[in-house]
Formats: C-alpha cells, structure tokens, sequence
C-alpha cells in the first residue's frame, strides 16, 4: 500500500480499503450536499416554514455555479431532470430546414441518439452516425463526414465508452464557418474537465449533475443559445410563468397573464425549487468551483498517467494522450473482456465499468489517490 492521501478525498464518505474509480457510473455525493440535502428534507418534515424565496435561492444560486463553471452567461442556463429532458427542449426547438442530415457517433448514448432518431422522422431528416476511427481521432472523423446537407452536429466532450476526445473549440469553428449547429451532451466531462462556452459557442449542452458535477440523481443543468430563447418549452409550469418577485410574497396564480422570460429560466422543468436536490446540487458545485476545472483536471490526469504505466507493461492498450480526455481512461482488451470481470473485482472493493465488449472504462474522480491506483493494480493482476 503506498502511503499518500488525497486532499480532498475528506469531503467524501468513502472508507480507505475502497477503490471506488466509477464517477463516469455515478460520482460521490460530498458529506456537505448530502447535510445540505437533508437540511431541506427537513425543512419540508416543516413545511409552515417555506417561504416564497426558498423557490428561488437554491436554484439561482445553482445556475449561477453552473455559468460560472462552464464560463456562460447564467441567463443561458435552464434546469433540467435529466440529459434526455434538456436534449427534448433543444429538440423541440430546432427546425430542419433545406439541409436534413443530423450527425452524431457511432456507439452513443441513446439520450443523444433517440431524440434526434424522432426529430429526423417527424421532419424528414435523416441521422447519420461516424463510425469509430481506426486511429482514435474523433474530431478529423466528424469533420470528414460534414457535408453540404448537414444541419446538425450532437456529440460529447468524450465518448462515453472509453474518452475518446472531442475538441470541441475546432469542430466548433469549422461548423460556424459552415452554418451548422452544434449541440454538446456534457455529462461526461463537465465538472472536472475545463470547458469554456464562451470560447466555443455552441448552439445548445446538456449536463447529467450526477456524474462529474457530483450532484443528487434526477437533477442537472442546460446551456442554450440566445437565439434560441424566444423558442417554446415542454412544459409550461408556474415557476417559468411567472417572474421572479421583489419580495417575498407569492403570486396571485389566478392571474394567468402570458409573462415571458427573456430568458432560458422559461425552459426550466416544473418543481425545480425543491428543496432537498437543488441544495445538494448548489453545494456540490460550490465545491467543484472552490476547487477549479483546471486543478482537478491535472489531478485526475496524473492518476491516469500511473494507472497507463502500469497496465501497458501488463498487456492493455488505450487511446493516445493526444485523443483522449485525460479524466477518462478506456483500458482495452486484446480480446473480450472476460466473464464476470467487473464483479470479481468489486468482490476485492475495486469499482469500475465494462464499456463495449473489449473496454473496462477507469474514471477516478477528486477523492482517488495513489492508495486506490495501487490497490486497483493489485486487484486487476489478482483477477486476470
């Protein structure tokens, strides 16, 4: 066992003999969101003490991390249950017009795929998917496959099997040169890979709060274009009907004027003020910003870096530094992956996914340290 802790793996409830290296799974709620989410289960155990800011402070503040995070105007940003919901808004809102082609990679995941599948069919559109490079340059492969008829291009920071990287900056500024939108799934990276909306300029992200963001299930957040803000929702609930109040009264909801955010605060989903997941949410994004992208970023590469090392001199093969997200590390197999794999060894207390036949997926995240890359080392020679 090498004797060295991680700074920060105190914010987590996570004992020492774990190796939890999963966040591209599900990452770790910190002990704080977990307290702050609790305080607001109790609050609602008292719910003659909610007042009308309670619907309003957590969620702002949340938006505001987010922006922050993301580098993005906060008036961009809507609340959303899930990747699949905001990619919906998007959707709903996004017109094919003479071009028909919508691109996206082959082996995505279905919440970038299905909608776009639908949109296509209702719009007469067709989706076309970029196969797997041989040499694991996504971005080259998407912008060989852009074409006179394409009007959308959906893809992720990182492919989600095994972080094959996308550089978003360069494909978006071939696609602005061309008029075609972008649309980003940022579940994978947002959190803990730098991301800079104002440099990139896509047209729409969706980002899942409980992977990398580090947040409560079932919540999350949406970057969409300006230009998209006069669009319609999917829903139309009373906390995207009615503006913010000066004060702390309630509005009268009998009034049904048709008030318009000139914002995305319109596509909000219904109930985002509740009051156990979004200060959860506000609070672990708190601790992502206290922290910063960049730091956690090289922190996580250099786990990585040690982890490569060791399994290439072991028979593992993985994406070249130069294609891949440095959070995310997809250790190939030469041949399939074999049976019961991941379960023997979460039975040693190491944690990691099968992604595809040939690829166990190692996501560390802040809470990781050289105690789990040794122990996961030991664990994986142990098992084969």
């Amino acid at each position: 066992m090498i004797n060295e802790e991680s700074k920060y793996r105190k914010y987590f409830n996570i004992e020492e003999n774990i190796a939890y290296l999963n966040s591209g799974y599900m990452g770790l709620l910190p002990i704080k969101s977990v307290s702050e989410g609790s305080e607001g289960f109790n609050m609602k155990s008292r719910s003659w003490e909610i007042q009308m800011d309670d619907f309003y402070e957590k969620p702002e503040k949340a938006r505001n991390l987010f922006s922050k995070l993301i580098n993005a105007d906060s008036n961009s940003v809507f609340f959303t249950p899930s990747a699949s919901y905001a990619f919906a808004v998007f959707a709903n809102n996004f017109k094919l017009n003479k071009r028909k082609t919508i691109l996206l990679l082959e082996e995505e995941f279905p919440s970038n795929v299905w909608v776009w599948k639908e949109l296509a069919k209702k719009q007469n559109g067709l989706v076309k998917f970029v196969s797997r490079p041989l040499d694991d340059d996504w971005t080259s492969a998407i912008l060989d496959h852009i074409d006179t008829d394409t009007a959308l291009v959906s893809v992720p920071n990182c492919h989600w099997v095994d972080g094959g990287l996308i550089d978003l900056e360069i494909l978006s500024c071939e696609l602005k040169r061309n008029d075609i939108a972008l649309s980003i799934d940022g579940t994978q990276s947002v959190g803990v890979m730098p991301i800079d909306i104002a440099k990139i300029k896509p047209d729409f992200m969706a980002v899942s709060g409980y992977k990398w963001c580090l947040g409560p299930y079932s919540l999350g957040l949406a970057y969409i274009d300006k230009k998209y803000h006069n669009g319609e929702p999917i829903e139309y609930n009373w906390l995207s009907k009615f503006p913010i109040p000066s004060d702390n009264n309630f509005p009268d909801m009998t009034i049904y004027e048709n008030f318009k955010f000139d914002s995305a605060r319109k596509f909000d989903f219904g109930q985002r003020g509740n009051f156990h997941l979004m200060p959860a949410l506000a609070s672990s994004l708190e601790l992502l910003s206290d922290i910063g992208p960049e730091t956690m970023y090289d922190y996580v590469d250099n786990l990585n870096q040690e982890i490569i090392k060791i399994t290439s001199e072991i028979g593992f093969s993985n994406i070249e530094e130069k294609y891949r997200a440095k959070h995310y590390l997809g250790l190939r197999f030469e041949n399939d992956i074999p049976n019961d794999f991941i379960q023997n060894l979460a039975n040693e207390k190491v944690f990691i996914s099968a992604r595809g036949k040939k690829t166990i997926r190692v996501t560390p995240h802040i809470w990781n340290n050289l105690n789990d890359v040794d122990k996961f080392i030991n664990v994986l020679k142990k098992v084969l």
